[in-house]
This record gives structure tokens, C-alpha cells and sequence, in this order.
């Protein structure tokens, strides 16, 4: 028996993994580079991350901008719910956001160090 090793760019694999899914997951991972746009725009319009993440509904007082820096750098993913209550907040929509959703093991450290630099977030990337 043969196997095969195939190396695909993020956005195809995010099309691949697009056309698999017919119903939408409850936890949605998002391209490094449209992640970390998505959620500069988010924190641009709210003003801070912790404030963002109050506008998503994450109740922690010291730091409820917690959540949204791990999904920042890829370390977990976007809860439905609160993927549909960033999309309202942005006035995004949210099929326009989930076309950009992919498989988890294609959100890399390379590629959201990238993203990061490209708008301007380096010092958000984890040592």
C-alpha cells in the first residue's frame, strides 16, 4: 500500500475544507490572514481587545480579551455563537466570514506570525 504526502497552500486547503462541510461547525478556524484582519477590525471599532471581548459576551474582569487574543494566534477557535456576535458587531456578514474557514491543522505559527506583521500586530505573536 502506497500513501501519499501533499502539501497545499492555506487557501486551498481551506477549499477542500470548505467543500466537505455542508452544515456549519460549532467551532469555526479561520485563515491566518483573514483571522487577524477580522480581528483588527473588530478591535479598530471597539477600541481596545478587552473591550472586544466584552462586546462578544466574555464575562472575565481582569482580562475578558483573553479569548480573543488565543483565537488572534490561532491557539483555539471561534465559537459559533460568538462568530455570529462578532459578524453583527462588524456588520459582516457571516457567510462572507465562514468562506474563509478552514481546517484546523492548516492555521500554522508561521502563517499567523505572518498575518500579524502584515498588520502591524508582531508583538501579539507568543514567544
Amino acid at each position: 500500500m502506497m500513501s501519499f504526502t501533499f502539501l497545499v497552500s492555506e487557501k486551498e486547503a481551506m477549499e477542500i475544507h470548505c467543500r466537505r462541510r455542508r452544515r456549519i461547525p460549532s467551532k469555526i478556524w479561520l485563515s491566518s490572514g483573514f483571522r487577524v484582519t477580522l480581528i483588527k477590525m473588530g478591535i479598530d471599532k471597539a477600541g481596545s481587545i478587552n473591550q472586544l471581548g466584552r462586546e462578544l459576551g466574555y464575562r472575565s474582569r481582569v482580562h475578558p480579551g483573553w479569548s480573543v487574543r488565543q483565537i488572534l494566534v490561532g491557539k483555539q477557535s471561534f465559537p459559533l455563537d460568538r462568530l455570529k456576535a462578532f459578524a453583527e458587531f462588524l456588520e459582516y456578514p457571516l457567510d462572507d466570514i465562514l468562506r474563509h474557514q478552514i481546517d484546523p491543522s492548516a492555521v500554522t505559527t508561521e502563517s499567523t506570525r505572518l498575518a500579524l506583521e502584515a498588520n502591524g500586530m508582531p508583538f501579539y505573536m507568543p514567544r
